[in-house]
């Protein structure tokens, strides 16, 4: 038996991209890493955002894991989660959770020398379809440039983090209705602009509107966007427990279901939620901005869950901690890291 001998966390910033890596130290002297989200972003001091998140995993998580046998995902995490409800059931406490969780399974893994897709039941997937996941960059010629350096690398699809449609019928009219395009606007609008600007897009062949409206999990009001513009719908990235992915799916919202794996709890949690897809019948494509650990436990979530159908890649270069480079890519869709664990190379 093998127990938790030391976790530490790393607040990784890099211009602006900050990451909350978890590293845990088992007594054989095998370490798992996993990632926590990173924070609301803070231009003035790099890495601020992430810190109550770190504090938390220091303070609140790990005193509760020191000595325990590593192997006990599950103990642990319903144990942290009983623990940590009365700090609250969403948001920063879940969010240190969901680092520390994903550094077990990737110590797991790596002790057992098997991929972590094979401890959630096995591949079900080949592959599967990668969008390059674009920043917000507000400069036409830009978006261009770094399409065309997405469809150079054989990705057939973009999101754009932008907030006019222009962007979407400069793209469509220079590379065709074969360019996947998504839109994800952060909330950026209330129902009425939601509405004005989905129609504009919807005539030029958008593959799903991301969190049309403000609040971003006001429900109701994503619905009517869906039925006012004919466009699919994706959410699920401001979700948290179980529970409310329930909700969101029980309100006939979405098409696209887009968890954040280090917000929801980590692997834990996001083995459940493959349930709830079958069970609603909703695509898979987990959310992921970070180059890591996030996005290599995504991979393995994904290729364990039969209805995962797109996985989302960052698409910034220079900008990740520790020089963790893209998973395996071919023809427009990744594939399973070799390698156990999390696959990172």
């Amino acid at each position: 038996m093998t127990t938790i001998e030391n976790i530490e966390v790393r607040v990784e910033s890099a211009n602006p991209m900050t990451q909350v890596l978890v590293l845990i130290e088992a007594s054989d002297g095998t370490t798992g890493i996993g990632e926590a989200w990173w924070g609301i972003p803070d231009r003035d001091v790099f890495g601020r955002g992430a810190l109550p998140i770190a504090s938390t995993i220091d303070n609140l998580i790990t005193p509760k894991l020191l000595g325990k046998k590593s192997s006990s995902i599950e103990k642990h995490w319903f144990d942290l989660w009983d623990f940590g409800y009365r700090y609250a059931d969403q948001g920063i406490f879940l969010m240190g959770l969901s680092g520390v969780d994903i550094a077990l399974w990737d110590l797991l893994g790596k002790q057992l020398d098997v991929p972590v897709v094979q401890l959630l039941g096995g591949q079900v997937h080949q592959s599967i379809r990668a969008y390059a996941s674009l920043p917000p960059l507000r400069d036409l010629d830009t978006v261009v440039s770094e399409t065309q350096r997405a469809i150079d690398s054989g990705i057939r699809a973009v999101k754009l983090h932008e907030v006019e449609s222009k962007y979407v019928h400069t793209l469509r009219d220079t590379f065709g209705d074969e360019l996947d395009i998504m839109v994800d606007v952060n909330g950026h609008f209330n129902i009425q602009e939601a509405k004005n600007i989905g129609l504009d897009m919807a005539s030029r062949g958008i593959t799903w509107f991301e969190e049309p409206i403000r609040p971003m999990r006001d429900h109701a009001g994503m619905k009517k966007i869906a039925q006012q513009t004919g466009l699919a719908i994706a959410a699920g990235e401001n979700e948290y427990t179980l529970e409310d992915f329930h909700r969101l799916l029980a309100a006939d919202v979405v098409t696209y279901l887009q968890p954040e794996i280090t917000k929801i709890g980590g692997l834990t949690t996001a083995k459940r939620i493959n349930v709830l897809t079958e069970l609603y019948n909703t695509e898979l494509s987990p959310h992921n901005f970070r180059i890591g650990p996030s996005l290599y436990s995504s991979i393995q979530w994904a290729f364990a869950a039969p209805m995962a159908t797109w996985i989302e890649v960052p698409w910034i270069q220079g900008e990740f901690a520790a020089g963790i480079q893209l998973p395996p890519i071919e023809n427009g869709r990744v594939l399973l890291p070799t390698g156990p664990g999390l696959g990172l190379p």
